[in-house]
């Protein structure tokens, strides 16, 4: 389950566009903050301090790297893998942060498929070949990400136009603020703990067992 202080870690962390460019050059391979400043049109101090955020929220890892042309030079890497997701509306709000450092239990035909096809282009020896089915594999993967994109958008529409039909529905009940507001975090969150609850809505655990037990009488799946 995705906590608050893991949205507001990546938050802090991507709000500011200067740490997203780092974040996508260190995509690619380490870095040194004098190389990151001439290749992003920044000043060497202000990558440096981007970086210094960057590592104490655990996104970034550095280490010390001979120079074959000066001294020793400190080098900065990514050390997390994260997707991260946020979406909002009149009657959505959706977040997610997934983490892909390591393969879940259950996935799909497809993504089988697709961890075949990469365990077979690690063992090639022959680097043109290799290259060419690394980029056969990235363009059929991200294909497959765009519909799967797609979908998600139709999905959270119609989620939202559900909430919109819950909402005025409940609107139009004799409930009271907090029956409202407990019946919209059940449906919303899919959570009936009571200690969720009340600490999510600051109510005390007294208050949202009696509504609970209200809303029940009415609404037994609740």
């Amino acid at each position: 389950m995705t906590t608050p202080n893991e949205i507001d870690s990546v938050l802090s962390v991507v709000e500011n566009p200067v740490r997203r460019k780092i974040i996508k050059r260190l995509s690619q391979e380490p870095s040194y903050p004098l190389e990151l400043s001439r290749e992003l049109g920044c000043g060497q101090q202000l990558i440096a301090a981007h970086l210094g955020i960057m590592e104490r929220e655990g996104y970034v890892g550095s280490l010390m790297e001979t120079s074959p042309v000066g001294p020793s030079r400190k080098t900065y890497f990514l050390k997390k893998s994260v997707y991260f997701s946020v979406g909002f509306g009149p009657h959505l709000y959706n977040e997610q942060i997934l983490s892909f450092e390591t393969i879940p239990n259950n996935i799909s035909e497809d993504a089988a498929r697709f961890i075949s096809k990469i365990k077979s282009i690690q063992k090639s020896t022959e680097p043109t070949s290799k290259m060419t089915s690394i980029s056969d594999l990235i363009a059929e993967t991200d294909a497959k990400l765009d519909v799967i994109e797609a979908e998600k958008a139709v999905l959270l529409y119609i989620r939202n136009l559900a909430m919109k039909y819950a909402s005025e529905t409940i609107s139009k009940t004799d409930k009271t603020h907090d029956e409202r507001r407990v019946l919209h975090y059940v449906l919303d969150e899919r959570n009936k703990n009571v200690e969720n609850i009340a600490a999510a809505l600051n109510l005390r655990e007294t208050v949202i067992r009696n509504i609970l037990q209200s809303l029940r009488k009415e609404l037994p799946d609740i």
